[in-house]
């Protein structure tokens, strides 16, 4: 494989259900739509999902369970803030000794690198793709994995220390809610260290956010985000009764353009990629 590509879901439920490649279902679609449009360079590319809403939707179905004997209105509306909010609420660093909820999530990422590296080789440029909270955990987790690197050199398996981190694709993203705490705010370092010249004139950090979608922000905008985003690029997502709200965070998944949009990069990095 020339080219290995990453996927990883934002906030909401996702169901734990796996295709016969072991792709999880939020992502089959999408995988599905990116084979067809790579055509003849598809066998370059290994795919894998990065599961992480088990370690949260557990305790959020929990809660609302026990919410039904409650003199509680607006259900479906508590139901959609307990499952979105609840995500992005569970999911931060906290004391070790208090909650280890942000260290599970990255243990759930971890595996699904893992799974990505036994069908690749170690210096295998990789790509990923990050929907809405997902871009928030992945860069934590390059961020923490970043600190354990000992560079400018390569670590002894430079894919999974993220050194051959070649593009990164994040839409419907919200990262800029998570900086306000921090003075200065710094992005992860990007690309990798471990590159060939090749594949680093052509690596990308590249934004996509549809106007409506209140959950989806520009990223270059943010303090010192410019040096490695390379694009922030608007394009509205999802059918004509959803695209112009804020329903089209949950549309990049399907989306004709968007799919297109992700397919032309990774054509744009294969060449430079070798085997």
């Amino acid at each position: 494989m020339k080219l290995a590509v990453a996927i990883i879901h934002g906030i909401g439920t996702q169901p734990l259900e796996l295709d016969a490649d072991g792709h999880h279902l939020f992502a089959q679609s999408l995988i599905a739509a990116l084979r067809q449009r790579l055509g003849a360079e598809v066998d370059q590319v290994a795919f894998q999902s990065l599961y992480w809403a088990n370690v949260l939707d557990d305790r959020e179905f929990a809660y609302l369970e026990k919410l039904k004997t409650e003199p509680v209105t607006w259900r479906w509306l508590r139901r959609a803030v307990t499952l979105f909010l609840g995500d992005a609420s569970g999911y931060r660093k906290v004391s070790e000794a208090y909650d280890t909820t942000y260290q599970e999530v990255h243990q759930t990422v971890r595996q699904g690198l893992q799974a990505l590296r036994a069908k690749v080789d170690a210096d295998t440029p990789l790509v990923v793709l990050a929907h809405s909270l997902g871009g928030h955990i992945f860069s934590n987790y390059a961020w923490d994995q970043q600190q354990l690197n000992a560079t400018p050199s390569c670590p002894l398996d430079p894919f999974l220390g993220l050194e051959t981190l070649a593009g990164l694709i994040t839409f419907g993203c919200n990262i800029p809610l998570f900086t306000f705490a921090y003075n200065p705010v710094l992005p992860i370092r990007f690309p990798g260290h471990c590159l060939s010249p090749a594949v680093r004139e052509q690596a990308r950090w590249l934004n996509l956010y549809a106007p409506a979608d209140a959950l989806g922000y520009p990223l270059r905008p943010l303090p010192n985000y410019a040096a490695v985003v390379s694009e922030d690029r608007a394009m509205a997502v999802g059918p004509w009764y959803k695209r112009h709200t804020p329903l089209s965070h949950m549309e990049y998944w399907n989306d004709g353009g968007f799919h297109t949009y992700v397919a032309d990069y990774l054509h744009q990095l294969l060449p430079a990629c070798s085997d």
